[in-house]
């Protein structure tokens, strides 16, 4: 995992409940590995999550500014908010996703996903954190890679919505989840105690309920007593009773369309107004660089033509003077013979500030060609 120097770890336990509460990792890293029959609560924004050789774990990851990466993991029930969402190598797991691309699964086998269905306090604050935008849930389109072509998918695709994952915490005020459920239906908070974090059918006890609240759950992501997973504090499937188990709809390329979440809710309407903030003051940026631009090309045309109009009047200029320094030839040809004739018809005296005037030589030898050719010198 990139960034290993600044990854939060939880690591090498078994039958222990562990939790990072809000604040706590503040877009770090965070490495899970190694457990057994564990609960995991990852309750803050961080900027990638590898998980690795988990087994019988209950693991909720809140959103992520990266990719989640979960290896070797068996027997697992997972909720996870992420950018990018990768499952290798993992066997009889749910998943209940939010993820901004395309899910992908390889190597699997016994896998289910479902949408998103996590709450906890701070969770709307933690999806801006990660930018990541609640409506763009592309949980139901996995790719699995591999699959074999005329063969059975890998993974279920839960399609109906399932029960919510709360995870109600002390001085945090009450759980939140900005990201519609499957059917557009968005979530409303339960009348559940705000104490300890729970799944559907369970809290903590009073023993784990003290020692989150004395050790502030720890900055770097503490432990939470040796509470077990099948102590109560997890029920056996977070997804709920709904989640099939024969009857789910398999779907081997994801081709659903995640369903559009209504507008009345607060966070879909500050959503809104923030998208027609950004277009109002694009549009007003827009409009400044084109009046720059157009100031700039009519600045542009005025110097050229002021240029054009000058080098023209100098072009005159130096032809009218060129005309008033008449020569020779314009009285005419004198002489005897005609080389005396054309001699006096070029004035050598005469220059051009260019150069030779050549349209005078042109001029006597047009008058030559005119009265015949010279006559040959006598040897």
């Amino acid at each position: 995992m990139s960034g290993d120097l600044q990854s939060q770890v939880f690591a090498d336990k078994k039958g222990e409940t562990l939790v990072s509460a809000p604040g706590s990792i503040n877009g770090e890293g965070f490495v899970i590995k190694n457990l057994e029959e564990c609960s995991v609560f990852i309750l803050d924004y961080s900027s990638e999550v590898e998980v690795t050789n988990c087994t019988n774990c209950q693991i909720f990851v809140g959103p992520v500014d990266g990719p989640v990466l979960f290896q070797d993991c068996s027997n697992c029930q997972v909720a996870a908010a992420c950018h990018l969402f990768k499952a290798q190598n993992c066997t009889s797991c749910e998943f209940g996703l939010y993820t901004s691309t395309q899910p992908a699964i390889a190597g699997c086998s016994g896998i289910r996903i479902a949408c998103w269905a996590g709450a906890y306090p701070q969770l709307t604050q933690h999806f801006a954190a990660a930018n990541l935008d609640p409506l763009n849930n592309q949980w139901n389109k996995v790719y699995d890679g591999s699959a074999q072509e005329g063969g059975p998918p890998n993974f279920e695709l839960v399609q109906e919505p399932t029960a919510y994952w709360e995870v109600p915490l002390d001085n945090f005020g009450p759980p939140d989840n900005p990201v519609p459920g499957p059917d557009g239906s968005l979530y409303q908070p339960s009348a559940a105690p705000t104490q300890t974090p729970s799944a559907p059918g369970g809290d903590f006890g009073a023993s784990e309920a003290a020692a989150a609240t004395a050790n502030g759950f720890g900055g770097g992501g503490g432990e939470l007593g040796g509470a077990s997973a099948g102590g109560g504090a997890i029920s056996d499937d977070f997804l709920g009773e709904h989640l099939p188990s024969g009857e789910a709809a398999t779907q081997p390329s994801g081709l659903l369309e995640p369903a559009a979440a209504g507008g009345d809710h607060p966070t879909v309407s500050d959503a809104k107004q923030r998208l027609q903030q950004r277009m109002r003051e694009q549009a007003e940026q827009e409009a400044e660089q084109k009046k720059g631009l157009q100031a700039s090309a009519s600045k542009f045309l005025e110097q050229f033509y002021e240029r054009r109009t000058k080098s023209k009047e100098e072009r005159i200029r130096v032809m009218r003077e060129a005309l008033e320094g008449k020569g020779n030839g314009e009285l005419g040809p004198s002489g005897g013979t005609e080389p005396e004739r054309v001699l006096s018809m070029i004035d050598f005296s005469l220059s051009r500030p260019n150069g030779t005037d050549l349209s005078r030589f042109k001029s006597v030898l047009l008058t030559c060609k005119s009265k015949g050719s010279m006559p040959t010198a006598a040897a």
